[in-house]
C-alpha cells in the first residue's frame, strides 16, 4: 500500500518538476537526487513487507516513513499552487 502511494507521489513529483517548476527554477540535479531517494525508499518498502509482521521497530519506521511521504505530498501540492499563481501573473 505504501509502495503504491510512493509511486504515485514520485510520478506527480516528476511531472511537476519537469513540467513547471523545473523549467521555472532549473533545479534538475536536486530533483534527480530526490527521485533517487524515493526509488530507494520504494525498494526498501517492497523488501520489508514480510519483515514488518515480525519486526515492531521496522513497523514503526515504516509508519513514520508513510507520514513523511504524505507531508511531502502536501508540500508538493503547495508548490503546485504557488507555481500556478506565479504563472498567472
Amino acid at each position: 500500500m505504501a509502495e503504491a502511494f510512493l509511486q504515485i507521489l514520485l510520478d506527480n513529483l516528476t511531472s511537476f518538476i519537469q513540467g513547471e517548476l523545473g523549467l521555472f527554477f532549473g533545479f534538475k540535479d536536486e530533483f534527480e537526487n530526490l527521485k533517487s531517494m524515493f526509488t530507494t525508499i520504494q525498494a526498501v518498502l517492497e523488501d520489508s513487507q514480510e519483515k514488518q509482521l515480525k519486526d515492531k521497530q521496522l513497523e514503526n519506521w515504516l509508519q513514520k516513513l508513510n507520514v513523511a511521504a504524505y507531508e511531502v505530498d502536501d508540500i508538493l501540492d503547495e508548490c503546485k499552487t504557488k507555481a500556478a499563481r506565479l504563472n498567472q501573473t
